[in-house]
């Protein structure tokens, strides 16, 4: 049944995509130079396994290559695959689990070097290729942009100066790194894939090298591999918070500390060159958050302790840099006196740092008498070194330690503002960079100007002392449970946990408005409920010590009601956070709206609270006008309702949520918590940008930066800026250029029908088919992920019952994208379409001119493209096969036809909308990637079903030792530990060569 469904003849090509040119280089690039990963691959398969074992991975590789047909024997390739793994012993197995996962980590190494090559190949060819004035109009644009070609284009459209200056000057994008548990490779190894990164890059970049040179290079290459080869790929342990921090920051550490500067300077140069009147955007135009350390939603290991060695720990990175950089600038800047003019408010400042550092100056004065710049960096060195040993005491004292070493903290209650500090230490950013722009204006009065000072400053302005703001993240029970808590101590006629909303909302704006306490200083608290008053005080404790900018977000996840937001003020409240008074809030309430249920209500809730006047007061400025950010899930909408329902639901909240802020002329930043994969609202940050509605950014925006996606992007330097630039482009295009077409009511209402009959078709399967659970548990590794050690947070949410509303959205995707169905990403979208099309065959037409005009059901359109193009039903079904148990076989295998059916049928559609011949013609470089990783997986999926096989036989059976394991079908003898340390190490691979996790 399942190999009729595949053949079936894909609708006609209507019309032919032009391969973008940047799409061709890469599919050149990719084809040149994979010869070198694979040649690399075989010599150390040779060198580090058995002769016999080597050839049988050969083997397996080679029978992987549809190119090939069939084996040497006449027979399916398929059938040669399975056999020659029935014949592995486990060792072997692993052998394979292992060798495809090192294949598909170089190839991974290989594109992300080929883009980064073609991001600095359109930096030099854009000076000698004039505009093309054929381009698609900007909103239909598909290939990113760089600075300097938006430019020219918005120049070429006459947008005015003084609109682009305007958007410019309030330019404000923030990234935020999340630890969320789809990073699958280890620290370890992602230090060796650097060190292979770096090697490929000189041989590739080595024209000028001779062949001893090249010689050297593919010798160390393949000693750093074979390395990697044995190192283990699989976490010894279950990571903690803090090493999920310390990952997550190496991305600024290695890339983009040094990045942003020139970030910076890309976007200043491309401006002089269309717009030269044009003030550029402030330094800090582009800044970054974290939820590591902070995101303590389903998460127990998150504490306040360890949210408050998470800020010690980033500013303790920023100041050993800055120590850095500034030992360097003072080796540069030598001028001398005798040869140059000073500035008298630096000769001013040089007699103040003597009085207030003598031992300094008795030190430095004789060596650096007539060189002020260099006298002036000894002092800012030594507030620097001042301020790294503050932090380490802070650090090791922890947050409840006196502020000064001689008060206690705050009470609850205490003030917004923080007492003027009298050390010598930097108390503030703001102070440490004084000094620095103090030796600028020195040195430009007198028509100098240094590169690594500008630098500094730069990054002081992007990344302060604190290097990202940490947003804290808790669900909206632990706030409502908490009051409830306290209302019964308070003894409140009616307890908080039984009033209605209005109720509620009653009583919360009435607490807030008052000055008198609300927690009594010496009550006894469950567990729960101190340790929800504990992160208040911790935050307040926090921003008195590293300013506001350190922590001023609170998410709140599954926000359903005013209430949920009020809670969270009259905490911070009770914490010296929000003084009523002066109607000041120190922390900014972000509602999270996941479900479908949830985004459709968000309007209405948010609606509530603007037109409060103290709600209005209490929120932050932005250029005068009132800021309020809102949070849009993807991962739980679409886990509840599907793929297309969640984005249009999504799409609809933005709108609706825009013109409601306008209408209260309040200031909207739309904070997208997009995963890794499209299953969770994943796929190319360009194309997503400019598919959002258009005026609903208004320059501003937030994203997420998920797990394995933190190493596509921001592993290489070149990388890191050429995503950073495309998503600025994206921003700045999609703010300036208008798309009436999201108000086309006829389309509208379309997307409404498409929509709902998809929810219903993806329901009917997930939520309402009683033997799904049982499925997914089945023919998936789920079970095996949750044994992964990749992250500090449970797979499962409270309570980890076994079924689908306990399970997290991101082993629901990780689980489907294993097994190679890819369901969450796709499914119900052909039903739709077909309702659609069998009620008016005419519509057809009008899809085929959204996907031409309308970027966002391109958007839609081309990520379930790309996502189908992963699916294998093929070894999707040997999963159902092996791995379903007997009792579910005729369940088991209707849903598997059902999912088929509507695989072949989305396929179809979208085939025929596209107007592909194939999946994926509109994109060869892409095509071609994933052509090599689907046929070169296979082995992989095979190996994984066995293992899991053996697996669950001996975990059905009763418990016995390690050493009296059953035996297997080949007559051998595995432990239970050695099965699924196999499983995981498939899991590794698998998850390499598909890209994405969850």
């Amino acid at each position: 049944m399942i190999m009729d469904l595949l053949a079936a003849d894909p609708a006609p090509m209507r019309q032919s995509t032009p391969t973008p040119p940047a799409s061709q280089r890469v599919t050149r690039l990719l084809g040149e130079r994979l010869e070198l990963v694979e040649d690399l691959w075989e010599t150390v398969l040779r060198s580090e396994c058995p002769p016999g074992q080597a050839e049988r991975l050969l083997r397996l590789k080679h029978l992987s290559d549809p190119s090939e047909g069939e084996d040497s024997t006449g027979g399916d390739a398929s059938s040669a695959i399975v056999q020659l793994i029935r014949e592995m012993d486990l060792a072997e197995a692993i052998a394979a689990a292992r060798a495809f996962s090192l294949y598909f980590q170089l190839v991974n190494i290989l594109e992300q070097h080929i883009e980064e090559d073609s991001y600095l190949d359109s930096l030099k060819n854009q000076d000698s290729c004039p505009s093309d004035p054929f381009l698609p109009a900007l909103a239909n644009q598909t290939d990113p942009a760089t600075f300097r070609q938006l430019f020219e284009r918005l120049r070429s459209l006459n947008v005015p100066p003084a609109q682009l200056e305007n958007l410019l000057r309030t330019l404000d994008l923030r990234l935020v790194f999340t630890a969320h548990p789809t990073e699958i490779v280890r620290h370890t190894v992602r230090h060796k894939q650097r060190r292979v990164a770096t090697l490929i890059q000189k041989l590739e970049q080595g024209s000028g090298l001779n062949s001893l040179e090249r010689q050297s290079l593919r010798l160390q290459l393949e000693e750093e591999i074979r390395l990697w080869w044995r190192t283990d790929e699989l976490h010894q342990f279950k990571p903690t918070v803090l090493d999920e921090v310390d990952y997550a920051l190496h991305y600024f550490q290695q890339v983009l500390f040094d990045a942003m500067p020139q970030l910076r300077d890309r976007i200043r140069a491309a401006l002089k060159v269309s717009y030269p009147d044009v003030e550029p955007p402030r330094d800090a135009f582009c800044t970054f958050g974290s939820w590591v350390g902070s995101d303590r939603d389903g998460n127990p290991s998150v504490t306040p302790d360890i949210t408050w060695r998470t800020a010690c720990y980033q500013r303790q990175l920023m100041l050993e840099r800055y120590i850095k950089a500034v030992t360097e600038l003072r080796d540069q800047l030598s001028i001398s006196m005798q040869w140059s003019q000073v500035s008298p408010a630096l000769l001013e400042s040089l007699e103040m740092d003597r009085l207030r550092f003598p031992e300094i100056y008795e030190e430095r004065a004789a060596r650096y008498r007539l060189e002020p710049y260099r006298l002036k960096l000894s002092y800012t060195l030594e507030r620097l070194r001042l301020t790294h040993q503050r932090n380490q005491q802070l650090a090791d004292a922890g947050w409840e330690s006196p502020c000064d070493g001689s008060a206690p903290p705050p009470p609850m209650g205490g003030s917004l503002t923080p007492p003027a500090s009298q050390e010598l230490h930097y108390s503030t950013v703001d102070e440490f960079r004084n000094d620095l722009e103090l030796i600028q204006d020195s040195l430009e009065g007198t028509g100098l100007s240094c590169e690594l000072l500008q630098h500094l400053i730069s990054q002081a302005q992007i990344f302060a002392f604190c290097l990202a703001s940490l947003d804290i993240r808790q669900e909206s029970t632990r706030h409502s449970d908490a009051l409830d808590e306290l209302s019964h101590y308070l003894q409140l006629p009616v307890p908080y946990g039984e009033m209605d909303e209005q109720q509620r909302v009653e009583w919360l704006l009435t607490e807030l408005q008052t000055r008198r306490p609300l927690l009594p200083p010496a009550a006894q608290w469950s567990a729960a409920a101190a340790e929800t008053f504990a992160v208040f005080r911790m935050l307040q404790r926090l921003q008195q010590e590293f300013g506001s900018r350190i922590c001023r977000t609170y998410v709140i996840s599954m926000s359903h009601t005013v209430s949920d937001l009020l809670e969270v003020l009259l905490l911070a409240k009770e914490a010296g956070l929000v003084d009523p008074m002066a109607q000041k809030a120190g922390l900014l309430v972000v509602p999270l709206f996941e479900t479908v249920e949830d985004l459709q209500g968000a309007p209405a809730v948010m609606g509530t609270l603007f037109r409060h006047p103290f709600y209005r007061a209490l929120l932050a400025s932005d250029g005068g006008q009132p800021l309020q950010e809102v949070m849009l899930g993807y991962s739980d909408s679409n886990k509840d309702s599907g793929f297309l329902s969640s984005n249009w639901e999504i799409h609809k909240a933005q709108i609706a949520l825009q013109r409601l802020a306008i209408e209260h002329g309040i200031a909207l930043r739309i904070f997208h918590g997009r995963g890794g994969s499209v299953g969770r609202g994943g796929g190319p940050a360009y194309q997503a940008i400019l598919a959002q509605p258009s005026g609903t950014l208004s320059g501003r925006i937030k994203i997420t930066e998920q797990g394995e996606v933190l190493a596509s992007k921001y592993s290489l330097p070149e990388l890191a800026l050429y995503n950073l630039e495309t998503v600025t482009t994206a921003v700045l295009q999609n703010s300036l250029v208008s798309t009436p077409v999201d108000d086309t009511p006829s389309w509208n209402d379309l997307m409404g029908r498409l929509a709902a009959r998809s929810r219903d078709h993806y329901r009917a399967l997930v939520h309402d088919n009683p033997d799904l659970v049982a499925f997914f548990q089945q023919v998936t590794p789920i079970e095996e992920i949750s044994k992964l050690q990749i992250s500090s947070r449970p797979a499962r949410r409270k309570g980890g019952a076994k079924d689908l509303s306990s399970l997290r959205a991101i082993p629901w995707v990780f689980g489907w994208t294993q097994s190679r169905f890819l369901l969450p990403s796709w499914f119900g979208v052909g039903a739709a379409l077909q309702e659609e099309l069998h009620q008016d065959p005419g519509q057809m037409e009008l899809l085929r001119l959204l996907y031409q005009r309308w970027p966002f059901f391109r958007m839609l359109v081309s990520k379930v493209e790309m996502t189908l193009s992963k699916v294998d039903l093929d070894l999707a079904h040997h999963y159902v096969q092996v791995l379903g148990r007997s009792e579910h076989r005729e369940a088991f295998e209707h849903i598997f036809q059902v999912i088929a059916a509507e695989f072949v049928l989305t396929r179809d559609l979208v085939l025929a909308i596209t107007g592909h011949s194939r999946l994926l013609d509109g994109d060869p470089a892409l095509q071609l990637s994933v052509d090599l990783r689907n046929r070169t997986i296979i082995p992989l999926g095979f190996l994984q079903v066995a293992l899991l096989r053996r697996l669950r036989d001996q975990n059905r059976q009763p418990p016995m030792s390690e050493a009296a394991a059953a035996a297997s079908d080949d007559g051998r003898t595995y432990s239970r530990s050695e099965l699924l340390r196999g499983a995981l190490l498939t899991i590794n691979g698998i998850a390499a060569g598909m890209r994405n996790t969850g």
